[in-house]
């Protein structure tokens, strides 16, 4: 327990010298986040050495675990430092980086269909191999495609942010909900029937037998049942469509803001460290529902 004490002392530690950025220039700061950066690696290690790290642990969990760890520390590194100088530690690391203002918008020639060879593009092959990757990790049917229309929605919601979000209507509905993202959801479920891969039923078991007598839509009571078993699951399912769209909108955001191109090695790199992290998070979460 003193090792989970210990960590949170460490990260509490740092979101303070954080918030007091103002106080130091930057070749303070670099010393400061190396420090804590230190701290931070010992304490969680000794965290996930107790809790994480258990005996009989497959050498890909380990590996994952690793990866958690190393991820941590560079986040809290880099937590110290604006935008612009963090753009300026990638260029010191890479001289040939190259970083781009200005994203490709897809809303232009909307009017025919004529123009749907001019939005296929790497995108294409991007959505239909991310979707086949959270089919892998989220393993469950309904959700994904909850989640894969959730996601044009908000593509509506932030496209004065973010240029490559504005998309014609037809290309938000036919080309990604209808077409590549569902594509991908079905060929993962197809993937993991054919290999005996468990599918996850993100649901909440009912423990107390719900009293009927005073609903006032009995048909529509029913019908929820049927697709959220309960109140619980419905909470669950609106914590996980957070959960997945955070990190989802976070990739774009991110690589927006550091002016990084998709095909940026930083940038794939980042999002297979981050599916994997998920893939491992999901499992052991659903585990701990299944069991609990």
């Amino acid at each position: 327990m003193k090792s989970l004490y210990f960590f949170v002392f460490s990260l509490l530690t740092t979101l303070l010298l954080f918030n007091a950025n103002a106080l130091f220039d930057f070749n303070t700061r670099i010393t400061i986040s190396l420090v804590m950066s230190f701290f931070n690696f010992i304490t969680l290690n000794s965290v996930m050495q107790k809790y994480a790290m258990i005996p009989n642990i497959s050498i890909f969990t380990k590996i994952i675990n690793y990866l958690i760890l190393i991820y941590y520390v560079i986040i809290t590194y880099l937590h110290f430092f604006s935008t612009s100088e963090v753009r300026t530690i990638l260029r010191f690391l890479n001289k040939n980086i190259e970083f781009h203002a200005v994203e490709k918008s897809y809303m232009e020639n909307c009017n025919t269909f004529e123009n749907v060879s001019d939005k296929i593009d790497w995108f294409v092959c991007a959505h239909l191999w991310g979707w086949f990757a959270k089919g892998m990790i989220i393993r469950n049917f309904f959700l994904l495609n909850i989640n894969s229309a959730i996601f044009e929605l908000l593509e509506l919601r932030f496209q004065h942010i973010l240029p490559n979000f504005y998309e014609c209507w037809w290309d938000h509905i036919f080309l990604d909900v209808l077409s590549c993202n569902l594509i991908g959801i079905a060929s993962s479920m197809v993937f993991m029937k054919y290999f005996n891969i468990p599918l996850y039923d993100w649901k909440i078991p009912d423990k107390i037998k719900p009293n009927k007598k005073n609903i006032i839509f009995p048909t529509v009571d029913k019908l929820c049942r049927k697709v959220f078993t309960n109140s619980s699951t419905l909470l669950l399912l609106i914590f996980l469509s957070f959960i997945i769209n955070i990190i989802d909108l976070n990739v774009f955001f991110l690589k927006a803001e550091l002016k990084l191109n998709h095909v940026n090695l930083i940038v794939i790199a980042r999002t297979f460290a981050i599916g994997f992290i998920s893939g491992k998070a999901c499992k052991e979460f659903h585990c701990f529902l299944k069991d609990g």
